[in-house]
């Protein structure tokens, strides 16, 4: 992938989903790092963490005044559209991993 490709494809796949723009701040690959951090704040993780996590300098309020971005709360996520569980991917993910558990689970006459 060339240097802004990823963000250009993220850019092409929110735009065909219908939500080019999320709280009039343009969906981009650093809408991953936000949504990341913003679900830290939510479950309480201190800023030190988060910032550790986020690679942000100790003390830095970068996490906090600009990657903290609770869009949506109490409304239609523009998000739940798209398939996380279910289709003919999960389906498949779920054979192959049933496959592979009986595959490396002991006999039972290897006692």
């Amino acid at each position: 992938m060339g240097e802004g490709s990823l963000n250009e494809r993220l850019q092409h796949l929110a735009e065909r989903a219908g939500v080019p723009y999320i709280d009039d701040k343009k969906v981009t690959s650093h809408s991953w790092r936000a949504g990341a951090n913003t679900d830290m704040v939510k479950h309480g993780v201190p800023l030190a963490a988060r910032n550790k996590a986020g690679r942000w300098a100790d003390g830095s309020r970068t996490a906090e005044l600009v990657y903290d971005r609770p869009h949506g709360l109490g409304t239609d996520d523009p998000l739940s559209k798209v398939p996380v569980h279910g289709g003919p991917a999960h389906a498949a993910v779920t054979r192959a991993r049933a496959e592979d558990t009986r595959d490396s689970a002991p006999n039972a006459g290897d006692h």
